[in-house]
């Protein structure tokens, strides 16, 4: 791929750049054979990772070609280049262009004058930015627009090599810079609308994007940058409407069905949800993200029978290796009474994280299934387990409460109020243990100790329900003193 950089780059700087006879030169070279026509494109130039926001559009090749025709000169508007410099770069840089990149480097830096073309340090910077040193394609562009200040590419550079380095707040006057000197093409728009959108501005950003999806219609970065500026400034119809035009251009593209299921949940809009979100599950695109969510929106409906299998696929998606998504649908399944449902949950997490379960999953699991095993009536199977974390670890506040329920259901009062004595002086647990020691007072009438304890938890989480048992618990003790 060298090769063909080094190829690209000689034929355009030959052909266009450099002394009134470049032309007449370039055609007798391309009649020997080695002309100047740009041979195909490399795969990128100064390439970034995939997985970076940006790789949509700088990897793209269209791209890729943009930057490297910027060896290119445009004559009639930038800086001038004199004979004797055209000729000494013909006969000893463009030589070591080709076969020493280092010393042409050098050449180049020895070459630089004061009153000599800026086309010397905008050529290095592209040099440099070719190669992905940014901290001296930066240096040489900015050298190069101090020189001339209307070098329409070096301007460009400058803020596409600031974009390249993640610097996008300081790429945005070079890009609008270069554009108000006439290079409004697409690319630029685009990579100008994206740095608008990682600044947050997103009026700026949606105009940017808009006036390069004029320039190349069929460009899906483009519209999807629209999408984000709009549900950032919620005007949701708007993306929506563009959402559509892309699934239906673009129905393999899982993000579009993602962001657009999203937008419907903004909106209470959780049927059309649940259709893209399904739609994703059959299409076998859907994340785990899409699975929980999807398994949460049919919890919300109370239909734990449709939640379970997509809960399933999602533990079987993260495997050992992240149980907690798996933790927290377990969690919402007993928290909303499904206990039948919750089981086959709890095997399935015991099944996936076999061996590789770490201690504090393991004790969330087993406080998880005492819960249901005492809303089963199989609380004295729970109870052992409960007492067993309790052992291990005499400050689980959680543990204390379900262990405190459990003897004051059955019928050990001094159990229970033990066991939530112990919880009321762990940070986090003291509000939920005042109001059950206050319920346990209330069933033996001692109603003063019991609104003294409501109190105090109130002070400490102040709950509406709460409040209303207070003040039940109030106008009983009223009633039984008069």
């Amino acid at each position: 791929m060298q090769q063909r950089f080094k190829m690209v780059i000689v034929g355009l700087l030959v052909a266009a750049t450099f002394g009134p006879g470049a032309r007449a030169r370039d055609k007798q070279a391309q009649e020997n054979g080695g002309g100047s026509q740009l041979p195909s494109i490399p795969d990128g130039f100064a390439p970034v990772n995939p997985t970076n926001a940006l790789a949509s559009i700088w990897n793209d090749p269209s791209f890729t070609r943009r930057l490297l025709e910027s060896y290119a000169a445009a004559p009639d508007v930038e800086p001038r280049v004199s004979p004797e410099e055209g000729l000494e770069f013909r006969e000893q840089v463009v030589p070591l262009l080709r076969d020493n990149r280092e010393k042409a480097i050098k050449k180049l830096e020895g070459m630089i004058q004061q009153d000599g073309s800026a086309l010397f340090e905008f050529t290095l910077g592209n040099i440099y930015f070719q190669d992905g040193d940014l901290t001296n394609a930066v240096r040489y562009f900015e050298q190069a627009v101090a020189k001339f200040p209307d070098f329409r590419r070096a301007w460009q550079n400058l803020g596409f090599a600031f974009a390249r380095d993640g610097r996008y707040g300081e790429a945005i006057d070079p890009i609008t810079r270069s554009i108000a000197l006439g290079s409004a093409d697409s690319k630029a728009y685009g990579l100008l609308g994206f740095c608008y959108m990682n600044r947050e501005l997103w009026v700026s950003a949606e105009a940017a994007y808009r006036q390069g999806m004029l320039l190349e219609p069929g460009n899906a970065d483009y519209k999807l940058g629209i999408v984000k500026c709009q549900v950032a400034q919620e005007n949701f119809q708007a993306a929506l409407a563009m959402l559509n035009e892309l699934i239906q251009l673009h129905p393999e593209r899982e993000q579009y069905w993602d962001i657009q299921a999203n937008i419907f949940l903004q909106t209470d809009q959780s049927d059309r949800a649940v259709v893209n979100l399904e739609m994703l599950r059959r299409m076998d695109k859907a994340t785990v993200k899409n699975l929980i969510l999807l398994g949460d929106i049919y919890m919300t409906r109370e239909s734990p029978d449709l939640a379970l299998p997509v809960y399933l696929e999602a533990i079987d998606r993260v495997g050992a290796g992240d149980l907690e998504p798996a933790l927290r649908a377990a969690e919402i399944m007993v928290g909303r009474g499904a206990w039948e449902e919750s089981a086959a949950l709890f095997a399935k997490i015991r099944e996936v994280g076999a061996g590789a379960m770490t201690t504090e999953d393991e004790l969330k699991l087993l406080k998880l299934e005492s819960k249901v095993a005492m809303a089963t009536g199989s609380g004295g199977e729970a109870i052992d387990v409960l007492e067993r974390i309790i052992a291990r670890n005499p400050m689980d506040g959680e543990a204390l409460l379900l262990a405190g329920d459990y003897y004051s259901r059955s019928g050990d009062k001094e159990k229970a109020a033990f066991r939530f004595e112990l919880a009321s002086k762990i940070e986090g647990y003291e509000a939920d243990a005042y109001v059950k020691q206050a319920q346990m007072l209330a069933q033996t009438s001692k109603y003063l100790e019991a609104m003294e304890l409501l109190r105090k938890a109130q002070k400490i989480k102040s709950r509406d329900n709460v409040q209303r048992y207070l003040e039940a618990i109030e106008r009983v003790a009223r009633t039984s003193n008069g």
